[in-house]
Parts: C-alpha cells; sequence; structure tokens
C-alpha cells in the first residue's frame, strides 16, 4: 500500500526539522537563550557568562543586553567587560563605547567597574572620566572620582583637585586635601580619618577635628596663591568627557502589598519624584540611614515619594537562609504573616513615617539588585531610573541628589 499524500508530506516535515536540528541546533539555543536573556528581569550570571564567553565576538550581545537599560543586564556587561579587560581581546575596541557610557551610569556600582576597567587597561579616557565625577551631587561619586584622579601625577591632578577644598562634603574636603599633599608634600595636618563621623547618629564629627580640616584647608588657599601659577589647568575642557543620561532608562510598574496588605503600585505615584530605600530589619546599616529618610519626609512632605520596601525574606547578613540553623529564630520565618509583623514592629519602634512595602520574595528587589543593602534608587517624575547606589547617605546628599532630578 502506497503511502498518502499527506503522510509524505509529514514526512519530509519531520526529515526537514531534523536535518535543521543536526546543523543549526546551536545557534537555535543561541538564540532562544540569548532571548530568554534579554527579556528576564534579573538574569543569572552563569547564563549570560556561557553566552559571553562562547561567542568569538560578544559585542552585539553587549550592546543588546545594555540597550534593554535593567539594572541587571548592564551590571553583567559592566563585570564581564571589567574581566576581559587585561586580557585584551580583539573585539574589546568595539565594546569602548559601553564602557565610556558606564561611567556616567546612573548606577553607581556600573560606574565603579567602568572606571577600574579603563584603568586595567591604561585607557588614556580615565582622567576626563574621573575628573566628570567632580561634577556629580552624590558625594561619594565625588570620592570615587578623586580615589582614580590621585593615580595621576601632580601636574595633571593638583589644578582639578584643588577646587574641591571648597567641597560642601568635608569627607570629599578631606580626601582632596590628603591628596594635594602627597602631590605637593605640603602637609598641613590634615587626615581622612579626621572626617569620618562619630555618634550615635553616625553624621557627626569631632568639633575639634573640624577645625583641624578647616585649618588646613586655609592653609591650602594660602600656598595655592603663591604656587597656583606652577599648575596650569588641564588642557583638555571637562566638555570632552562623557556626560550623563539625564533621561535614564524608564522603569517598569509594579505593584507591592503595603503593611495592611493593600497593594501599591509605583504608577500609583505618576507625575512625582520617587525614592526608594530597600532594606531589611537584620541589616544594620539600613536602620542607621532610617532616621535620615524619616528627615527627609519631614522637609519635603508630599513634594517625593519615599518608599521602604523590606526584603526580609532574604538571608541575613550572615547568609543564613529563612528557618536555617545559625540564622534568624525559626518561629520569626514561618510565614509572610510573620515577617510582615516583623517589619510592622520595627516601623512602630522607629517612627518610620513614610509607605513601607514588603517584597518577602525579592520579585522587585532583583530588578535592581537590591540584595546589598541598603540600596536606594530615585526615579524621576517622567519615571526614568536616575540613580541607584549601595550604602547610607546623609540628608544633605540626598537633599542635593533630588535637587537635580527635580530640575
Amino acid at each position: 500500500m502506497r503511502p498518502s499524500k499527506t503522510t509524505c508530506v509529514l514526512g519530509a516535515v519531520l526529515l526537514l526539522l531534523a536535518v535543521t536540528w543536526v546543523f543549526f541546533h546551536r545557534q537555535l539555543n543561541q538564540s532562544l537563550s540569548t532571548a530568554l536573556l534579554l527579556r528576564s528581569p534579573s538574569p543569572r550570571e552563569e547564563v549570560f557568562e556561557q553566552l559571553a564567553s562562547g561567542l568569538a565576538d560578544p559585542t552585539p550581545l553587549l550592546q543588546r543586553c545594555w540597550a534593554t537599560a535593567k539594572v541587571p543586564h548592564r551590571q553583567l556587561v559592566a563585570s564581564f567587560l571589567r574581566n576581559q579587560a587585561t586580557t585584551n581581546p580583539r573585539w574589546f575596541t568595539s565594546a569602548q563605547p559601553l564602557v565610556l557610557a558606564g561611567t556616567m551610569d546612573p548606577d553607581m556600582s556600573v560606574r565603579e567597574l567602568a572606571l577600574a576597567t579603563l584603568q586595567s587597561r591604561a585607557d588614556p579616557n580615565l582622567f576626563q572620566c574621573a575628573r566628570a565625577q567632580l561634577q556629580d551631587p552624590d558625594p561619594l561619586v565625588r570620592q570615587l572620582g578623586l580615589d582614580y584622579l590621585r593615580k595621576f601625577d601632580a601636574k595633571e591632578g593638583v589644578p582639578v583637585v584643588i577646587g574641591l577644598v571648597d567641597d560642601p562634603d568635608l569627607g570629599v574636603v578631606a580626601g582632596a586635601e590628603v591628596a594635594l599633599m602627597r602631590w605637593t608634600g605640603q602637609d598641613f595636618g590634615v587626615r581622612a580619618h579626621l572626617a569620618i563621623p562619630s555618634g550615635e547618629t553616625g553624621h557627626q564629627r569631632d568639633p575639634a577635628h573640624v577645625d583641624t580640616i578647616r585649618h588646613g584647608v586655609e592653609l591650602r588657599k594660602e600656598w595655592w596663591q603663591v604656587h597656583g601659577q606652577e599648575f596650569p589647568a588641564p588642557a583638555t575642557p571637562l566638555s570632552k568627557a562623557p556626560r550623563p543620561d539625564f533621561t535614564g532608562p524608564s522603569v517598569e510598574d509594579f505593584a507591592l502589598p503595603d503593611l495592611d496588605g493593600k497593594p501599591v503600585r509605583l504608577s500609583d505615584f505618576g507625575g512625582k519624584t520617587v525614592l526608594i530605600n530597600f532594606w531589611a530589619t537584620w541589616c544594620t546599616a539600613c536602620l542607621a540611614e532610617i532616621p535620615d529618610l524619616i528627615e527627609l519626609r519631614k522637609k519635603f512632605g508630599d513634594r517625593i515619594v519615599i518608599l521602604g520596601i523590606a526584603l526580609d525574606g532574604l538571608p541575613d547578613e550572615h547568609g543564613h537562609q529563612p528557618g536555617e540553623e545559625g540564622g534568624a529564630h525559626h518561629d520569626e520565618w514561618l510565614s509572610r504573616k510573620a515577617l510582615m509583623k516583623k517589619v510592622v514592629r520595627a516601623v512602630k519602634d522607629r517612627g518610620i513615617n513614610y509607605p513601607v512595602l514588603m517584597d518577602t520574595e525579592a520579585k522587585v528587589g532583583r530588578r535592581f539588585n537590591g540584595g546589598e543593602l541598603p540600596t536606594t534608587i530615585m526615579i524621576d517624575s517622567q519615571g526614568h531610573l536616575r540613580r541607584r547606589f549601595i550604602g547610607e547617605r546623609t540628608v544633605q546628599a540626598f537633599e542635593t541628589m533630588l535637587a537635580e532630578i527635580g530640575k
């Protein structure tokens, strides 16, 4: 019995699919993996590394990941480039624009990786990129730029760093003066440790230390009046350095329950600047920052939105999982309800005056790589990500960054 026409056609199709799989399964697997990677809100690092490392020229993949404008994707790209910088592969030149863009990314972690990449390659753009950080309203970003400028010689560094002795942040002032001391050999008694805050608030400084720094600055200014002509201004204007992209990537909407279980959406606050602080009750640095956020809320009122997103479902600072031996008490981790009670108690005890949302599975936290706490993001009134950084900031630093975003 001869096979029917339908059977022949079906057999031919199956044969074609089999041949296609034999010859093109690697390309198909790679295309599918790439599509999933780009769509994922928080891709796995090992998947990204496997895809990028398997390509003779990973630049197109890196560019596509970067273009998603997602925090985890850009961090993966920046980290990959940092790791590849010392091996100097042939394709690295084509990826150079990504490194330069990274030095002015809204995410400070990406900036750190990009500047480290330039340094490891002895890139001639490093000086200008580090110098550009000094214009940033975040004092820790200015410190970052200063850290790299200190690696240059006095002729390049002194005329740029001298302006930082009038910086509004005392830590930046002390860091600048220490750099100037090393370049010039003129010691006016300023040391970096004198600017380290102390006291219960975490921001108070010993008045005697402050006086020592101020006195040293005055002596430095007198020195500059005499020796300033020995250090001509940089030949390349700052306008040649990369500039930050003030539009920033759009932030996708999300919904999380508040402490009454009511869902709150990011889009509920459209048209306002939103500051999101990822924290946890076991995070010491997070708890230390809360008084500043409370003060910020009092100062700005309804002009901005502050959201605390509690990530108490994450492992604690020792890496212990909920209920794991040696971790937090098992009875406190048994349910989401128990987690919420723990957060409610912390909110009440500390007088938190801004909304707190629960993200026990870190669904939103993973979008912003919020696992290293405290992590703060700032979103402008148009819904664009303008800042992401890790660690505490003072009220003054928050105000300055918010003022920039509000322009």
